[in-house]
């Protein structure tokens, strides 16, 4: 009986470590380097507060790590652009860098026609430390040469999901 109340305890204090933000109608980003604002807090646990391990406002792109942990990082949304051509998106931090591991690329051949897009983080803040995180679109394909450069996306039905795992 003891290890059933140890087993649902832990699994209790897991579940209270996460915030899903989405963006349900369509946002057209104002550039190519803009990142996404989601206007919708649809799960917030107690220790995602603002007392807690994340600073997070609705209707914002930034959200705010605070103190250090382990953290899971979903995203996914559906992705177009006004015009033909390449859309890509990344975990960014405030300095606008992009995540290694997290740039999703779509080629947009019928504009206004969605694509899905996704991707999974685990990403690690040391303690001690502020980090502020969000995602956004990317001026040009990485690691490609000559450089492609992208289109402004524009964004609807994505989710974000921010786990602290450890």
């Amino acid at each position: 009986m003891e290890n059933k109340q140890v087993l649902f305890s832990f699994i209790l204090e897991r579940r209270d470590r996460m915030i899903q933000a989405v963006q349900v109608t369509p946002e057209v980003l104002t550039s190519n380097t803009d990142n996404i604002n989601f206007d919708i807090v649809d799960l917030r646990s107690r220790t995602a507060n603002c007392c807690g391990w994340l600073q997070y406002v609705p209707g914002s792109s930034d959200f705010t790590i605070i103190g250090g942990g382990t953290f899971k990082i979903n995203f996914n949304a559906n992705v177009t652009s006004a015009t033909a051509g390449q859309v890509a998106l990344a975990l960014k931090t405030s300095l606008g860098s992009d995540l290694e591991g997290t740039e999703i690329d779509t080629s947009v051949v019928t504009p206004g026609v969605y694509e899905n897009v996704s991707f999974t983080k685990i990403l690690r803040v040391c303690p001690r430390v502020n980090t502020t995180i969000g995602v956004g679109s990317l001026p040009a394909i990485g690691g490609v040469t000559p450089a492609v450069v992208t289109q402004i996306p524009t964004i609807k039905d994505a989710n974000f999901i921010i786990e602290k795992i450890a």
